[in-house]
């Protein structure tokens, strides 16, 4: 049965959504570069981008990625469809209304907080951040919602 309508649980949906395509668009780039041969191609043309700012950082993620053997890949490649399938499974519950689906929402999303806690804290970005609160505020709404419906 669907829970009431709430407008902002389209929007995170969407937002779930938007997370399930970066995954899918991870595995399939982790997926071709089981092939050392795709993994070459593709440092050689980074090599031949205009030298700017961002380049560095592309060379050095280039360089990272060299390390990695086939194994690697492929375990990246699951994993990324794994988290795809459910943020994907969570957008459709919310984008329908489901209440399994917010308190499986506000499970998983408060259960990966540590862990983005601690990539913010050895690897600080901005994006990080801001996925983080992004991540904070569905919990604590979802929460809320499913305390007031109780």
């Amino acid at each position: 049965m669907p829970a009431q309508r709430h407008e902002a649980l389209r929007v995170i949906a969407a937002y779930k959504f938007l997370k399930m395509a970066g995954l899918l668009v991870v595995a399939v780039a982790a997926f071709g570069l089981v092939r050392e041969a795709r993994l070459i191609a593709l440092a050689d043309w980074v090599m031949q981008l205009p030298y700017h700012l961002g380049h560095r950082f592309l060379v050095l993620g280039i360089n990272h990625l060299l390390d990695f053997g086939p194994r690697q890949f492929i375990a990246i490649g699951v994993a990324a469809c794994i988290y795809a399938a459910v943020f994907g499974i969570e957008g459709w519950g919310l984008w329908r209304g489901r209440r399994w689906a917010e308190w499986l929402t506000v499970i998983v999303t408060a259960s990966l907080i540590p862990f983005e806690l601690w990539e913010i804290h050895h690897r600080f970005t901005w994006l990080k951040l801001l996925a983080l609160m992004i991540n904070i505020a569905v919990v604590w709404y979802l929460a809320y919602l499913l305390r007031r419906k109780e």
